[in-house]
C-alpha cells in the first residue's frame, strides 16, 4: 500500500494492526509534500520535526499496546492555518498576525491529538477567511491541482488541495458561507459542514485573538477528506461541547445508520432563482439524480415551500456583516451611512448593516428562524436535499472587483460564489459534498447534500449510499504516483 493513497480511516486501521508504521505513513506524506507542494502551495507551515516527533510517539504506544487506541492514531494529517496549533504561526493570513505564534491548541485540534492524529502543518487561507479563492497576502496563492490557472476554493483551499493532491488524507476546516465545501467541489473530494454548534471553534481566527468573540452565528467547522467514511470518523472526534461556547448544546452524534437506496426520498434542487448553474452543472445534478432514482431511491425536484431565496440571502449577508462589523469603529462605517449599495446584494449589506442597528440585527434572527422552519419542515418529508455546490467548476482564478461569468452571464463576485451555500449556514442544517461528475473540460463537480439541524448521522448514512453509486474520488492527473 502507498500511504499516501490510503484514506485516513486505512491507515489508522493498518497502523493499529501493524501492518504500517505511524513514521512510514508520516514519512511519505513529508516526502511528498517535499517534492509536490511547491507549485501548488497547498501547505504553508509543514512541521517537519514536530510530526517525526509525534509519529515516533504514536508507534511507541503502538508496540505497547493495540487496543483502545484513537481512531486516528497515527495518522498524519493537516489543519487549516487559521487554527491555533500550539507552536506554529496562526495568522489567518492577516498581516498583524504575522508573527502570531499559538500558545495552545484550538478545541477540536486538542481532541484531533488525542484521537492519535500526527500534525504535518498548516493549509494556505486568504486573508481571515474572507473568499472563496485562496490568495494570500502572507503565503501567495493556492492553485488547483488539476489546472493551475484556476482557483483552489476558499476559504480551506489549502486544505482542499492538500486532500486532492494526495499530500493529507485528511484537513479541518471552517465554513460561514461554504468554505468547506466550495473546495471540495472545485477539487474533487468529500467535505462535511456539521449542524451549526455541533463543533466548539475555540482557537479559530477570525475572531482576532484577545478581543471580543462576535462570530457567533453560522460558522461551522468540519472536515475534508476522500471518503464519506473519513467524514464521519473526523466528526465523531470533534464533536460535542467544549465549555466555552454558550450557544453549543451537548446533543449526541448517535449512531450513522445503514441505509439502502430503495426507498430513500431524495429532493433534488438543479438551480435556485439567484444564479443559473451552468450547463455542466445542470448535467452533473441531472446524471446523480437519475443514479439514485435508478438505484431504487425517490426523487423528486422540490423545494420548501414559500421560500423567498432573495431575502434568504439578504439575511445570511446580514447576519455575517453584523457579526463582522461588530468592533469596527464609527469612523469606518459612517460613510456607508448614505450610500447607494448599487445592484450587488453584497454591496447593498454592506450600506444596510453599517449602523449596527440592534432592531434590525433582531429582525434578521427572526427571519432566519423563520427559513429555519421552512426547510425543517420542507425536509420531514425528504432524507436529504440534493443541490449544487457552486455555479460552474473551477473558474480561472481572478479579481474580487471583476464579475463571475457564468456560462457567459456575469454576476456580482461574492453574491455568485455563496448563491449556493449560503442557506445551509444560514439554516444551520449540515451538508455533505460529494465529487458526482465532471465538467466537458475534466474539472471536477461536486453536490451537496443538506439534511435536518442535528441529525448529521442520518445524512452520513444517506451519503454513503450515493458514495457507492459514484466512481472512486479521482486523482489529479500530475498526482497519480
Amino acid at each position: 500500500m502507498h500511504p499516501c493513497f490510503e484514506t485516513a480511516t486505512g491507515l489508522g486501521r493498518a497502523i493499529r494492526n501493524g501492518r504500517l508504521s505511524s513514521v512510514e505513513a508520516t514519512e511519505a506524506h513529508l516526502q511528498r509534500i517535499a517534492r509536490l507542494n511547491g507549485p501548488i502551495n497547498a501547505l504553508v507551515v509543514v512541521d517537519r520535526d514536530g510530526a517525526l516527533k509525534a509519529a515516533r510517539a504514536a508507534d511507541r504506544v503502538r508496540s505497547k499496546k493495540n487496543a483502545g487506541l484513537g481512531p486516528l492514531h497515527g495518522v498524519p494529517i493537516t489543519i487549516k492555518e487559521a487554527f491555533d496549533v500550539a507552536g506554529l504561526n496562526t495568522t489567518s493570513s492577516h498581516p498583524p498576525l504575522k508573527d502570531n505564534i499559538a500558545k495552545s491548541d484550538a478545541s477540536l485540534v486538542a481532541r484531533l491529538r488525542a484521537a492519535g492524529a500526527v500534525i504535518l502543518g498548516k493549509t494556505n487561507v486568504p486573508e481571515l477567511c474572507a473568499d472563496f479563492q485562496t490568495d494570500s497576502p502572507l503565503f501567495g496563492t493556492t492553485k488547483n491541482p488539476g489546472d493551475t490557472r484556476r482557483t483552489a476554493g476558499g476559504s480551506t483551499g489549502g486544505g482542499g488541495v492538500a486532500v486532492a493532491a494526495r499530500l493529507s488524507p485528511l484537513e479541518i476546516g471552517s465554513d460561514i458561507g461554504g468554505s468547506v465545501r466550495n473546495p471540495a467541489h472545485y477539487n474533487g473530494i468529500f467535505s462535511l459542514k456539521p449542524t451549526e454548534w455541533r463543533v466548539p471553534g475555540r482557537g479559530h481566527v477570525p475572531d482576532i485573538p484577545g478581543r471580543t468573540r462576535t462570530t457567533r452565528y453560522m460558522g461551522v467547522f468540519g472536515p475534508l477528506a476522500r471518503s464519506v467514511g473519513d467524514l464521519e470518523t473526523a466528526l465523531r472526534v470533534i464533536a460535542g461541547p467544549d465549555g466555552h461556547e454558550a450557544e453549543a448544546p451537548p446533543v449526541p452524534l448517535g449512531p450513522a445508520p445503514r441505509l439502502e437506496a430503495r426507498g430513500l426520498r431524495i429532493a433534488v434542487l438543479e438551480s435556485n432563482p439567484l444564479v443559473r448553474v451552468s450547463a455542466d452543472t445542470t448535467a452533473v445534478v441531472e446524471a446523480t439524480a437519475k443514479l439514485l432514482a435508478k438505484a431504487g431511491a425517490k426523487v423528486k425536484r422540490a423545494e420548501p415551500a414559500g421560500i423567498d431565496w432573495w431575502q434568504a440571502f439578504d439575511d445570511w449577508i446580514d447576519l455575517f456583516q453584523y457579526q463582522n462589523r461588530a468592533l469596527q469603529p464609527l469612523g469606518e462605517r459612517q460613510p456607508f451611512f448614505d450610500r447607494d449599495g448599487g445592484s450587488d446584494p453584497s454591496a447593498r449589506s454592506m450600506v444596510r448593516t453599517a449602523r449596527l442597528d440592534l432592531a434590525e440585527f433582531f429582525a434578521v434572527l427572526d427571519r432566519r428562524d423563520q427559513v429555519l422552519r421552512q426547510c425543517e419542515q420542507f425536509l420531514d418529508g425528504y432524507d436529504a436535499w440534493l443541490m449544487p455546490v457552486m455555479p460552474d467548476a473551477a473558474f480561472i482564478r481572478q479579481k474580487q472587483s471583476e464579475p463571475l461569468r457564468i456560462d457567459g452571464v456575469d454576476h456580482p463576485y461574492f453574491f455568485a460564489g455563496c448563491s449556493y451555500n449560503f442557506l445551509a449556514n444560514l439554516t444551520g442544517q449540515p451538508s455533505i459534498v460529494l465529487p458526482c461528475g465532471f465538467s466537458q473540460e475534466g474539472l471536477p463537480i461536486g453536490l451537496q447534500l443538506t439534511g435536518k439541524r442535528w441529525d448529521d448521522a442520518k445524512l452520513l448514512g444517506v451519503a454513503r449510499v450515493l458514495e457507492k453509486l459514484l466512481p472512486p474520488c479521482p486523482v489529479p492527473p500530475n498526482y497519480k504516483d
